[in-house]
C-alpha cells in the first residue's frame, strides 16, 4: 500500500530551491578560488576591495581571474544574506534553522576579512589555510540550512538503535573529513602537494616521515589521512547498506559519498601524474567540496524523517525542531 504524502508548501519549496543554489554556488566559489592559487592570480589585484586603485580590473589575465574570484564572492555573500533575511523573516519559528542562518552572517564576515589580510599580507600560507578552512565551515552551515529546508519545518527524530548507531558512524566521517581538509588546506597553503613528483611513491621521499624533508613529511601526512578517511567513507557505506530502513535518500548519499572519494583518490594521483596540471587542481577541492557537503548532510539528516515521512510515521519519530511551522 501507498504511503500518504503531505505536500510542504510552495513557500518552503522556493527555499529549499533557493538553500541548494546557495550551497552549490558556495562549491563553484571554493573552485574560483583554488583558480586562483593554481594560476598564481592572488595578488592579480594587489589591493582590497579595490583593483589597481579601481572598480574594475586592468586587461590582464591574473587580474581579471582575481576579480572574477571577488565578483563572485560578493554574489555568495548576498545570496548568503537574503537567505539569512528570508529565514528571519519567513522560517523564524524554526530554532534550528534560525541558529544556522545567525551563524553564517559572521563566518561570511571573517571570511571576508581573512580574503582582505590574505592580500594585505600578500599570501602568507597560514592565513591562506585559515581562508580556506573558514571557507569550508561556511560551506557545512549552508549545508546544514539545505538540510532543515529539505526536510521541512516538521522534522522529526527518528528513535532506534539503527539510527543512532548510523549518526555515531556519520560523525566520526564528517569529524574525519574535517581533519583531512585541514591538513589538505595546509598542503596547498605551503606548497607540499608539489613535494612529491610520483605517485602512489614518492620519489623524494621513500619513506614516509624518516627520508625526506618537511614539505614531504606533510605530503605524505595528507596521504595517509585520506586513506583513514576512505576505511571510514567505507564504514558509513557499509551501515547504510546493512539498515533494514535506511530510505532512498540516505542510500543515495551513501553511494553518492563512496562514488565522489572513489573518483578523489584517482584525482589526487592524476594531479601528480599530469604535472599538476591546473584543471586537474581545481578539481580536485571542487569534488573535496563536494564530499564535505554530503558528509555533513548525512551525518544531520539521517536522524530525521522529513516533513512528508513524518506525518506518515508519527509513531516513530519525536518533534525536532519545537513546533516549527512555515
Amino acid at each position: 500500500m501507498q504511503e500518504p504524502t503531505f505536500p510542504i508548501g510552495g513557500r518552503m519549496r522556493r527555499f529549499q530551491t533557493f538553500a541548494v543554489i546557495t550551497v552549490l554556488a558556495t562549491i563553484v566559489l571554493i573552485a574560483i578560488g583554488s583558480t586562483v592559487r593554481t594560476t598564481g592570480s592572488g595578488l592579480g589585484c594587489p589591493d582590497w576591495p579595490l583593483c589597481h586603485g579601481r572598480p574594475y580590473p586592468p586587461f590582464e589575465r591574473t587580474a581579471i581571474i582575481e576579480y572574477t574570484h571577488r565578483s563572485a564572492a560578493a554574489l555568495v555573500g548576498l545570496l548568503i544574506m537574503v537567505q539569512a533575511a528570508w529565514v528571519f523573516t519567513k522560517h523564524r519559528a524554526d530554532r534550528t534553522l534560525v541558529t544556522l542562518a545567525a551563524i553564517s552572517l559572521p563566518l561570511l564576515l571573517v571570511q571576508a576579512l581573512l580574503g582582505a589580510v590574505t592580500v594585505k599580507l600578500e599570501l602568507p600560507p597560514e592565513v591562506v589555510a585559515v581562508h580556506l578552512t573558514t571557507a569550508f565551515a561556511l560551506l557545512a552551515v549552508l549545508t546544514l540550512i539545505a538540510c532543515c529546508a529539505a526536510l521541512g519545518p516538521a522534522r522529526r527524530l527518528i528513535e532506534g538503535a539503527e539510527r543512532r548507531s548510523f549518526t555515531r558512524v556519520a560523525t566520526i566521517a564528517a569529524i574525519t573529513t574535517a581533519a583531512i581538509l585541514l591538513i589538505g588546506a595546509y598542503t596547498v597553503a605551503t606548497h607540499a602537494g608539489f613535494a612529491c613528483t610520483t605517485w602512489p611513491s614518492c620519489r623524494e621521499a621513500q619513506i614516509p616521515f624518516f627520508s625526506g624533508e618537511r614539505l614531504q613529511h606533510i605530503h605524505w601526512l595528507h596521504r595517509f589521512t585520506v586513506l583513514g578517511g576512505a576505511a571510514i567513507i567505507g564504514w558509513v557505506f557499509l551501515n547504510v547498506h546493512e539498515m533494514r530502513s535506511a530510505g532512498r535518500m540516505l542510500q543515495r548519499g551513501a553511494h553518492s559519498l563512496i562514488g565522489l572519494y572513489g573518483v578523489q583518490i584517482l584525482i589526487g594521483g592524476l594531479n601528480i601524474i599530469s604535472g599538476f596540471a591546473g584543471v586537474v587542481r581545481v578539481s580536485h577541492l571542487a569534488v573535496a567540496s563536494a564530499i564535505w557537503a554530503v558528509t555533513i548532510a548525512m551525518a544531520f539528516a539521517g536522524r530525521y524523517h522529513g516533513t512528508t515521512e513524518a506525518a506518515a510515521a508519527p509513531s516513530t519519530a519525536r518533534d525536532g525542531t519545537q513546533g516549527a511551522r512555515v
